[in-house]
């Protein structure tokens, strides 16, 4: 038998260290193909409200829509035949002839429930987190162009609020049950094609995009327009639903010129609600995109300076006079909207400080109404994005308990704020 010398032995060794270190941090190879995943939780955890997790996702895109379907499969979402079979086909065409980056996730999904994109008994252009809900949404965000800014940065920030109970809205979670919005994600994706991005993520979790920025400094944020919900109609439509249209804007875009083209040349439909958008770039530039209540025209409005966005349209109306006074929702809206709109007026550039104080203006505050009947809206989450550094600070809502003082509140508890920066290496 032929003795092996010391050096063969190192080298054995190194090739094993080098095995070791690959399986710790999820490195695949497939052929010449890389594959990267990392999942580690950020906020809260299981004795709180939410536990939020952190997901980096490095590879070709179909390697990235099949880990993404293995993920809602430990969640316990299985592929079920799902509506009608000549819609998904459209569905599916359409994808692939105008998002292809998304189609090749797609191709990954279907192949992590051993199916064929091609079955058109499935819709692959969607991975749910839950079932269809019906809840209330209630935003608010601003963008300061980097004139307006102490660090000279421009800054998109942004409360996300959404109900803190399950699929009926109101209704509080019993035993067993998870809230619709205790398991949020935040994806950190760098596809073979498409540009990398960071987003927030709920509920369709390959196309779901609530805030997000990507490597150019393109950044988004969806809200809930509530004059459209009263009078619209959800539906299983073909194209981009509400979400993932700022899906395709982080993988395609560059800047506001790009965006504005992508969304008038999308066809959109939304399942769940009407929304409007409010998308900025490192330009210094934001606008937002929004729809007439019976969806038969767009309206972009242009910022000039800090821009503003609540739940209403922004387009439509200029002051309270023009809000119907009958509309209680759409005059709370106004009323957040004029709240930050003066707070912005108070200085010519705000620090960091400044700007989360002013957000905290018109969220749920820290010493919110107790009422154990319902499970209530909260401000589930304060994002700040830095479109010069690509980052994004956020903190989460965890937990309430009784104010001592008051019985008729409670204290709000949040995380501390949850820093991640994308890599543009």
């Amino acid at each position: 038998m032929q003795k092996r010398n010391f050096n063969d032995t190192v080298f054995a060794r190194a090739v094993l260290l080098w095995l070791v270190l690959c399986l710790a941090s999820a490195v695949t190879f497939a052929g010449s193909r890389y594959f990267y995943f990392k999942e580690t939780v950020v906020a809260g955890g299981p004795d709180k409200f939410m536990e939020v997790r952190h997901v980096i996702l490095k590879g070709s895109n179909y390697d990235i829509g099949k880990r993404i379907a293995e993920i809602a499969k430990q969640n316990g979402i299985e592929a079920e035949p799902f509506g009608d079979p000549l819609r998904n086909k459209v569905q599916r065409q359409y994808i692939e002839n105008n998002y292809p980056i998304y189609y090749e996730r797609m191709k990954g999904v279907a192949g992590a429930f051993g199916l064929s994109v091609e079955n058109d008994a499935y819709d692959f252009s969607a991975v749910p987190q839950f079932p269809a809900i019906s809840a209330v949404l209630g935003c608010s965000a601003v963008f300061y162009p980097a004139q307006f800014t102490k660090n000279g940065h421009d800054i998109l920030s942004r409360n996300y609020d959404f109900s803190t109970g399950t699929l009926e809205q109101g209704r509080r979670p019993q035993a067993g049950e998870l809230a619709t919005m205790a398991r949020p994600y935040i994806f950190e994706v760098y596809p073979d094609k498409g540009y990398p991005s960071l987003y927030l993520c709920a509920f369709d979790l390959l196309g779901g995009v609530l805030d997000g920025i990507n490597s150019e400094g393109l950044t988004i944020a969806v809200l809930a327009e509530n004059e459209g919900a009263a009078i619209g109609e959800s539906t299983d439509g073909i194209g981009m639903h509400e979400i993932l249209s700022m899906r395709y804007l982080l993988d395609n875009c560059k800047n506001i010129a790009e965006a504005k083209q992508a969304m008038l040349y999308l066809k959109h439909y939304y399942t769940f609600l009407p929304c409007h958008y409010i998308i900025a770039d490192r330009n210094g530039k934001s606008f937002v995109f929004e729809f007439s209540p019976s969806r038969n025209r767009t309206f972009t409005v242009d910022g000039t300076g800090p821009q503003c966005v609540t739940n209403h349209m922004v387009s439509k109306y200029k002051t309270l006079s023009g809000v119907p006074k009958n509309n209680e929702g759409l005059k709370e809206s106004f009323g957040r909207f004029d709240t930050l709109r003066e707070a912005c007026k108070q200085d010519n550039e705000f620090n960091l400080d400044e700007i989360k104080a002013i957000n905290s203006k018109v969220a749920s505050p820290p010493y919110a109404s107790n009422n154990p009947a319902i499970a209530p809206n909260r401000t589930l989450w304060h994002s700040i994005y830095d479109l010069d550094e690509k980052k994004l600070s956020v903190k989460f809502y965890l937990s309430e308990e009784p104010d001592p003082k008051d019985e008729s509140k409670v204290l709000l508890k949040y995380s501390d704020y949850v820093e991640i920066q994308l890599s543009t290496n």
